[in-house]
C-alpha cells in the first residue's frame, strides 16, 4: 500500500514566502492605520457605526451607487420589515442572497454597492443584500432570524419579483457564517429547496473559537484579534459559555451535516487571518460529510481582503474572481 495521503492540502499556500511584497506592505499599513484606531468595544458600538460610515476606519467607508435599489422584505414578527438592497444585472440567470460581514455589530444592507454590482454584473444574478439585526442591541438569534425570513420569503417569491430563482446564499466574515446557518435552517425548514452554491468568505464556523484565534499574532491588530473576537462574540452571544456557544445551533461546525444534500461551496481566505482555521476546518468537513467544497486560500491576505480597492490589495480581486467564477460554473 502506497504511503499517500487521503487528503491533500497545498502546503506551500501557507508558508510565509508565499505572500507577495506588496500584500505584506499592506498588512503592516494597516497594522499602522488600527493602532490609531479605538477599539469598538471602548467607544461603544454606536460611535464606531459613525466612525465607519465617515470612513474613519481601516475599512474603507461605503460609497452608494445609483443602481441600487432599497427593498424590504417581511420579518416573522408582526408590522416589522426586513430592509433589503437590490442590484441587477443586465441579464439575470439567478438571485443571490448577500449577507454582510462586520462582527455581528456594524455595516448594513448598504455598505457594499461596488463589490454586490460586481458580482451581480460578472456572476449574472440579482444580488439582494439582508439589512438583518445587529448586537448588542439585537443579540443572537435575532440577526439569523432575519437572514431565515428573507432566505424563506425568496424561494417563495424570487421568481415573480425578480423572474429567477433564489440559487445562492454568501457573505464576508460574520457574514459567512449567518450564510451557514440559514443554509443549515433551509435544510429543516424547506428540505425539498435545494442551493446551487455557498459563498463563505473568510467566515467564523466556531463561535467558541478554534485554535488560529488562539495563536495568531501580530505586532499590532491587523483587522481582527482574539481580543476583538472575544467582545464581538460576546455582543452576538451574550453571557452564553463555551458549552453553550458550541451548541450545533450557534456553531455551525458542531452540526451534523451526515444525510443532508449539501450545496457546493467556495471557501476563500488569507493566511494572515485568525479564521483561518474555521475556513480549512469547515471545508474539510463539509467534504468529509459528501459536499463539494472549493478551498482557495491568498497567501498574506488578511481578513476581510476582499472589501479593499483592488490597486491597495490586488489579492482582493482575485478573491472576487474566484468566488464570481463559483457562481457561473454552479448555476443550474
Amino acid at each position: 500500500m502506497a504511503l499517500d495521503s487521503d487528503l491533500s492540502i497545498d502546503v506551500s499556500k501557507f508558508r510565509p514566502e508565499a505572500a507577495s511584497d506588496g500584500i505584506m506592505k499592506f498588512n503592516e499599513l494597516l497594522m499602522d492605520r488600527m493602532k490609531s484606531e479605538p477599539k469598538w468595544f471602548r467607544i461603544g458600538a454606536a460611535k464606531y457605526r459613525e466612525m465607519k460610515s465617515k470612513g474613519e476606519t481601516a475599512i474603507p467607508a461605503a460609497a452608494l451607487l445609483d443602481r441600487g435599489e432599497p427593498f424590504s422584505i417581511p420579518s416573522r414578527e408582526q408590522g416589522r420589515d426586513i430592509p433589503c438592497r437590490v442590484m441587477r444585472p443586465q441579464t439575470p440567470r439567478a438571485v443571490f442572497m448577500h449577507i454582510h460581514g462586520g462582527g455581528f455589530v456594524f455595516s448594513s444592507e448598504t455598505a457594499q454597492d461596488q463589490l454586490l454590482a460586481g458580482l451581480a454584473d460578472d456572476g449574472g444574478v440579482v444580488v439582494v443584500s439582508v439589512g438583518y439585526r445587529l448586537a448588542p442591541e439585537n443579540p443572537f438569534p435575532k440577526g439569523p432570524e432575519d437572514c431565515y425570513d428573507v432566505a424563506e420569503w425568496l424561494i417563495d417569491n424570487a421568481k415573480g419579483k425578480f423572474g429567477v430563482d433564489l440559487q445562492f446564499v454568501g457573505g464576508e466574515s460574520a457574514g459567512s457564517y449567518l450564510s451557514m446557518v440559514t443554509y443549515l435552517h433551509l435544510a429543516k425548514s424547506r428540505p425539498a429547496f435545494h442551493l446551487s452554491g455557498l459563498v463563505l468568505s473568510y467566515g467564523t464556523f466556531d463561535l467558541s473559537f478554534l485554535p488560529s484565534v488562539h495563536n495568531f499574532k501580530k505586532r499590532d491588530t491587523l483587522i481582527i484579534d482574539k481580543e476583538i473576537m472575544d467582545h464581538t462574540i460576546e455582543a452576538f452571544c451574550p453571557d452564553m459559555s463555551l458549552e453553550q456557544r458550541r451548541e450545533p445551533s450557534v456553531s455551525p461546525f458542531y452540526q451534523d451535516l451526515h444525510g443532508l444534500k449539501l450545496p457546493p461551496a467556495i471557501f476563500i481566505c488569507g493566511t494572515e487571518d485568525c479564521l483561518l482555521d474555521d475556513t480549512v476546518m469547515m471545508a474539510a468537513k463539509w467534504q468529509m460529510c459528501g459536499g463539494k467544497a472549493i478551498v482557495k486560500i491568498f497567501p498574506g491576505a488578511p481578513h476581510g481582503f476582499t472589501l479593499f480597492p483592488p490597486d491597495k490589495c490586488p489579492e482582493a480581486k482575485q478573491g472576487l474572481d474566484a468566488n464570481c467564477l463559483f457562481v457561473r460554473t454552479m448555476m443550474r
